[in-house]
């Protein structure tokens, strides 16, 4: 595994095998022609699972990892339709919602050289907004999902972990 603290969760959890691999973006390590070759979009995660479908599997995209992992496993992916549909509504929620907000309020908040009022307050407001969702969800559920623990509590976790600790200060 190459990147990805939801991945790293996911495996944990699945209690699978795996061997990190740590990519240094500081220093455009994402962008040797080695790691290009294993995703040509230059970003963390990536698995390679000697394991594969047809034996060495690369794969790219932390949502289309953890759906892959949890039906490789079997584990955190809801077995009746209509509740896996669901997960993975609230993994998508967070693919394309939580992810990039949450990341670009980080990015201007914390890491951008000038400042950007207007970045950060807009950033903030959608992470503040997207958390009021997901609270409105876990006030009706146990889980993201619904009653049970799946890959789209462990998609939430860093962001929403890292989104509060970042609020606060």
């Amino acid at each position: 595994v190459i990147g990805g603290v939801q991945v790293a969760i996911a495996l944990l959890e699945m209690e699978m095998t795996w061997q990190l691999v740590e990519v240094d973006i500081l220093a455009g390590d994402q962008l040797t022609p080695d790691f290009l070759a294993l995703n040509p979009n230059n970003k963390t995660p990536v698995i390679v699972d000697q394991n594969g479908p047809h034996g060495r599997f690369v794969l790219w995209e932390t949502g289309a990892i953890l759906l892959y992992l949890a039906e490789k496993t079997g584990c955190f992916l809801p077995a009746d339709p209509a509740d896996r549909a669901i997960c993975w509504q609230w993994l998508m929620f967070q693919m394309s919602g939580v992810g990039p907000m949450f990341g670009q309020f980080a990015h201007f908040a914390f890491y951008a050289k000038d400042n950007h009022p207007y970045a950060i307050d807009r950033y903030r407001r959608e992470t503040q907004r997207l958390m009021r969702v997901l609270d409105g969800q876990l006030a009706k559920a146990e889980w993201v999902a619904g009653s049970e623990y799946t890959i789209a509590d462990m998609a939430m976790l860093p962001y929403v972990e890292g989104s509060a600790r970042a609020q606060a200060g």
